[in-house]
This record gives structure tokens, C-alpha cells and sequence, in this order.
């Protein structure tokens, strides 16, 4: 009767001066004054008694050393601990996904900086280069994406009568994820499975491998620089803007002046390039309709040009096949590791071609650099002679009088020179091998199946050749005996290669 009634009408304590009453949710037990008794004064409370009585009433749990007033005239005398519920469990994302940025279509009027008129202007910092917008987030494999950081379970409450308040828990859920995403066995972690671009795809994460750019690469976009292995621009690159992707790259409408492409696979470029300030690298192959006053072209792989190549500076480090359309290769300047398939070389204004075959760009790299070491060794082999013949000549002429310093130094240089030497016929016997090499590579000859205008300038197995004459359906090739560039009928089997 007495435990219910401190949640009702009170129990009297104190010889029934006071009530004491216990809040609905049982976390407060409050001092009220009794009936007909007189207001609570703190000060002439007994609390040694009043806990005594608090105890026997059923009060026992957080009793308060002070009681705390209220604004009604009340007491709080004890205080319980309520429950914390336990949090949900959520995903913490270790890499921000990436996303085209908000924006005006369009971007900003031409200029690729712009400033911000709020702070003082000549600072470096408040230029915003609008070409880079960092609209691609590339990630490593295994690379820690998301991380589930788990639901607790709370923490549980204690009423003023000592009843246990218990806790709600947290909610648990799994990390969602679409393709290219690993999740760990325990489902607490999730990395990236490939190496490409981390992005939301119906709001779950994933890593794609291949990116598109729906339009043109412009200043709605920025430079692009992906890691994955295929990118699409369906539109064309716009001039001042970078493309660059590990893997392979694909130009729906061609290169506009001063744009730039970098491609670690093969690259397709329909539409073509235009301007002397286009740069275009690719470890792969290259495929494009056209390309005219190209100033820069780096190709380890094979050119295939399905229309014409005007003017254009170039290293190609496979065959040069010129064989749609017109099929008109004129102007510019080459350096070619393999063959040249072309239907016209030159044109009928005789401007200069220039053409370097056979000459592969890696080997010619690598014989400079072994040309350089070599150089390098054969000095240090004969300042070691010349030291070592010093030091002998001194010693012969001191006798037991050559110092002990000298003479250690003798022991030293003659222990080194065998070393050096042995550096050195190395380095003869690869450089000879390469020099082989290279010159294996004056097989490659230029085949024109179509008109040979005056203007060509030939460069095969080191020798050069300035071609005066109007030839037709003929091969540039390279006469190992006489040591010559001569120019010969092409066979009926070579004519057949017009359509490979």
C-alpha cells in the first residue's frame, strides 16, 4: 500500500509533515509539503531521518546529499538515471564520391581563371582554374571505401525505487554496393575491387571502370583524368582542355585547337584533330579519321589514319597506315619504328614529307642512355689506369720508402680496375647487340600504292634520300649491299596490302 501510493497520493514521512511522491516516469522523488503542514524549509529537515524514512518507503536509489528546490515549493530529495537509447549503425565513407558539380551550363565566358571580386585581387589563391573541376574521383585497388561503424546498444537507467530501465537498441544495416566494391567477410568494411572511378549509383557505391562524357569536354566538365579502363567523350575536347586515361580512350567528335589526349591503351578519334598546339600520347594504338597540323603525336603502338594526315609531327612506334579515303599522307615530319602504307605520299605542290623509318624511338632512347653509361665507365676505367701507372711508377722510384697510404691506395685501384673493365666490355657487347637491332629494323620500307610527288624526304637504316621524281605504286626501301634508298615497282602481292 505504501509503494503505490508514492506514485499516487504520496507517503507521509517526517510524522506526516511532508509528502513524498514519486514522479510518473519514476526518475524524481519529490518533497511536498503535507496536509495542513507547513512549506518544506531545507534547512530544518532532518535528512539523516528523511533517507531513513525515503528507504523504508521504497525510495532507494540516487537519494540526494542536497535536495534541489523547484519553482512550485517542492523538493527534488532523489533523482534516478534515465535509459540512453542505442544509436543506429551507419557508413562511414573513407573517400568522398565523386560527381558532376552544380553549375550553370555553359561554364564561365571564355578565359579558364576567373576571381573572386570579394577578396583582395594578385593572390594566387583567388583563382579558380575552371578547367579543373575534379569532376572524376579515382581510386586504387583495395582501397578502404566505407567503413560500417556499429549500432550500440545503449545504456540502461536506474528509476528512484531501483527498477532497471532497459535501453532501446540501435538498428543494424549492411553496406550497400554495386559493382567493383568488395565487402570483407564480416561486413564491416568495403574496398575497391578495380582500379577506376568511385561514384553512387542508385545510392550505392561503386567503382566503375569506365567513364562517359555524355557531351563535350568543356568547361561543364573540366579536364578529365581517369584511371579505369575505358573512356568514352561522346562529344569532342574542347581547345585548352586534357583528357587522360590509363586505359583506352574513345573521341566521338575529334580534337579542337590546343585540346590535349593521353590514352595508356588504344585511342579512337573520330572526327579527327585539327591544330598545331594538339598533343596527343597513346601507349597503344591509334585510330582517327584525320589529322592536320597535329604539333605533337606520340604513338608506341600502330597509326591507322582512315582519310588524310596533313602536316603533322609525329613518333610512331609501329606501322603508319594511311589507306582510306584520299589516303594522303603530306607535310610534316615523322620518326617511324615500323612500315608506311600510304595511298599518296607528298603533294603535288612538293612539300616536304619527312619520313625516318625503321628508327625504333625506345631502342634509339635506350642506345643513348647505354651510350651515356658506357661513356661514364670508360672515363672511370682510365683515370683508374692512369692512377694505378701513377702509383706504380712512384713506388718503383721510393722503393721501401713509398708511404704506406700510397701504397694501400695502389691495393685499392688495382682491386677495382678488373670490376670496371668487366663494366665496360658489358656495356660494348649489349650496345653492339642493340646497334644489331637497330639495324635489323632497316627492313621497313614506305609503300605508296597510289602517287609518289617530289618533296619526300626518306630516312632508312641511317641514310637519307631526297626524292625528286613522280612515282606511282611503288616502295621506298632500303638497299643493305650499296647501302642506298632506292625506289622500286611494287609487286602484285604488295598491291593486295592497299586493302589490309
Amino acid at each position: 500500500m505504501t509503494y503505490e501510493a508514492l506514485f499516487k497520493e504520496g507517503v507521509g514521512v517526517l510524522e506526516g509533515q511532508f509528502l513524498l511522491k514519486v514522479s510518473r516516469d519514476r526518475l524524481e522523488a519529490l518533497l511536498a509539503p503535507g496536509k495542513g503542514g507547513k512549506a518544506v524549509n531545507i534547512r530544518e529537515l532532518d535528512l539523516e531521518a528523511l533517507h531513513e524514512e525515503m528507504r523504508a518507503a521504497g525510495v532507494v536509489y540516487g537519494l540526494l546529499a542536497t535536495p534541489e528546490a523547484k519553482s512550485d515549493g517542492t523538493y527534488v530529495v532523489a533523482r534516478g538515471v534515465g535509459a540512453v537509447n542505442g544509436e543506429n549503425a551507419r557508413i562511414k565513407s573513407h573517400v568522398k564520391p565523386g560527381g558532376l558539380p552544380a553549375g550553370k551550363p555553359g561554364g564561365p565566358p571564355a578565359g579558364a581563371a576567373q576571381v573572386n571580386p570579394a577578396k583582395p585581387q594578385g593572390s594566387d589563391q583567388d583563382k579558380v582554374d575552371f578547367h579543373e573541376l575534379n569532376t572524376i574521383v579515382n581510386v586504387p585497388k583495395d582501397k578502404l571505401l566505407l567503413e560500417k561503424i556499429p549500432l550500440t546498444e545503449g545504456r540502461p537507467g536506474t528509476t528512484v525505487t531501483g527498477e532497471t530501465i532497459s535501453p532501446k537498441p540501435g538498428k543494424d544495416l549492411a553496406i550497400k554496393t554495386g559493382p567493383g566494391i568488395t565487402v570483407s567477410p564480416d561486413g564491416s568494411q568495403g574496398f575497391a575491387a578495380v582500379e577506376g572511378e568511385f561514384v553512387l549509383v542508385d545510392g550505392k557505391a561503386a567503382v566503375l571502370v569506365e567513364h562517359t562524357v555524355s557531351g563535350d569536354v568543356d568547361y561543364n566538365v573540366g579536364n578529365i583524368s581517369f584511371v579505369g579502363q575505358r573512356l568514352l567523350v561522346n562529344g569532342a575536347v574542347q581547345p585548352g582542355f586534357k583528357v587522360k586515361c590509363k586505359g583506352d580512350v574513345f573521341i566521338g567528335q575529334g580534337l579542337q585547337y590546343s585540346a590535349a589526349v593521353t590514352a595508356g591503351g588504344n585511342l579512337e578519334i573520330k572526327g579527327g584533330a585539327i591544330g598545331h598546339e594538339i598533343v596527343i600520347k597513346c601507349w597503344g594504338n591509334v585510330v582517327a579519321n584525320f589529322l592536320d597540323n597535329v604539333g605533337r603525336l606520340e604513338v608506341k603502338g600502330e597509326l591507322t589514319v582512315t582519310e588524310s594526315m596533313i602536316g603533322v609531327r609525329g613518333m610512331v612506334g609501329g606501322n603508319i597506315r594511311v589507306l582510306g579515303g584520299q589516303g594522303v599522307l603530306a607535310g610534316g615530319q615523322f620518326v617511324v619504328g615500323g612500315s608506311v602504307f600510304v595511298k599518296e605520299l607528298g603533294s603535288e605542290d612538293e612539300v616536304q614529307t619527312e619520313l625516318s623509318v625503321g628508327v625504333n624511338p625506345a631502342l634509339e632512347e635506350k642506345k643513348a642512355a647505354l651510350t651515356q653509361e658506357k661513356e661514364l665507365w670508360a672515363e672511370r676505367m682510365n683515370e683508374l689506369i692512369r692512377n694505378t701507372t701513377g702509383l706504380k711508377a712512384k713506388q718503383k722510384e721510393k722503393g721501401a720508402a713509398f708511404p704506406a697510404e700510397q701504397l694501400a691506395l695502389l691495393k685499392k685501384y688495382n682491386q677495382m680496375l678488373p670490376g670496371v673493365m668487366e663494366r665496360v666490355n658489358q656495356l660494348t657487347e649489349a650496345e653492339e647487340k642493340l646497334e644489331a637491332e637497330i639495324e635489323q629494323a632497316a627492313s621497313e620500307a614506305i609503300y605508296v600504292y597510289g602517287d609518289l610527288y617530289p618533296g619526300a624526304k626518306i630516312t632508312i637504316g641511317g641514310v637519307t634520300r631526297l626524292l625528286t621524281s613522280h612515282e606511282h605504286g611503288v616502295v621506298i626501301h632500303f638497299d643493305r649491299e650499296n647501302r642506298q634508298i632506292h625506289c622500286r615497282t611494287m609487286t602484285p602481292e604488295e598491291k593486295q596490302g592497299a586493302s589490309g
